[in-house]
């Protein structure tokens, strides 16, 4: 097994961003998280895959970009949900 470190800069992504794009890669690896001023820094313990830590970058990525699109569109679904709701005879 080989490891290999990243940084991820907290005021960039956050820890729960960085946690679930890691999550992915749990049947490759396994990880140590670190916090250490404005770093979180991540050890990976995974088989030799020298294009892993570009994999897991593009998959923290991805996770940061889908937790700012459902921030964002929060109040469409909600509105979205309650009209559906309301016209189901399960809310007077």
């Amino acid at each position: 097994m080989n490891e290999l470190e990243l940084n991820f800069d907290v005021r960039v992504f956050s820890l729960d961003t960085i946690k679930r794009a890691l999550y992915r890669f749990t049947d490759k690896c396994s990880f140590d998280i670190q916090l250490k001023d404005y770093d979180i820094i991540v050890t990976i313990h995974a088989k030799v895959d020298e294009d892993l830590s570009t994999k897991i970058k593009n998959e923290v990525l991805d996770q940061d970009l889908r937790d700012k699109l459902s921030q964002e569109t929060a109040n469409i679904r909600t509105l979205i949900l309650a009209n559906a709701f309301s016209n189901t005879g399960l809310i007077q």
